[in-house]
């Protein structure tokens, strides 16, 4: 439940949202800054991996769905990955079924959010991870 970022200087929590939607995409990011969260997104697995290494996020958000690498096998990269040891993974669906669930947590995901994203469902799970810096404590 650490604050994490390459940055010194960032003064919000970054999340890395990974989805090939440009729609979801879009709109997640409006979603997750009026959260208070910077974002950087990516279209692919392989892409958001790099981004991640990076830049250290508090968080990977990460479509289950998509072409080629799909999320499942992203995760198990991210999961796998040293440089990105720590940082949880929540997976987002579009399928509720158990089985999609179990795959994702059997892949190493943190936790799920059903799709189509919800500001207050996501605003729970993100704050289960997340906790501000010291100096944003209350």
């Amino acid at each position: 439940m650490a604050w994490f970022g390459s940055s010194s200087s960032r003064t919000r929590p970054l999340i890395v949202h990974i989805d090939d939607s440009q729609t979801v995409l879009a709109v997640t990011k409006l979603m997750l800054e009026s959260l208070a969260y910077d974002v950087i997104q990516a279209t692919s697995g392989a892409e958001g991996i790099k981004l991640a290494e990076k830049e250290k996020p508090a968080l990977i958000l990460l479509d289950a769905m998509m072409p080629g690498i799909d999320g499942f096998e992203t995760c198990v990269s991210i999961k796998r990955n040293p440089k990105l040891q720590g940082v949880p993974v929540i997976m987002a669906t579009g399928a509720d079924a158990v089985k999609d669930v179990e795959k994702a947590m059997a892949c190493g995901a943190d936790s799920y959010i059903v799709k189509p994203l919800q500001q207050d469902r996501l605003k729970t799970k993100l704050e289960g991870f997340i906790k501000p810096k010291p100096s944003q404590a209350a």
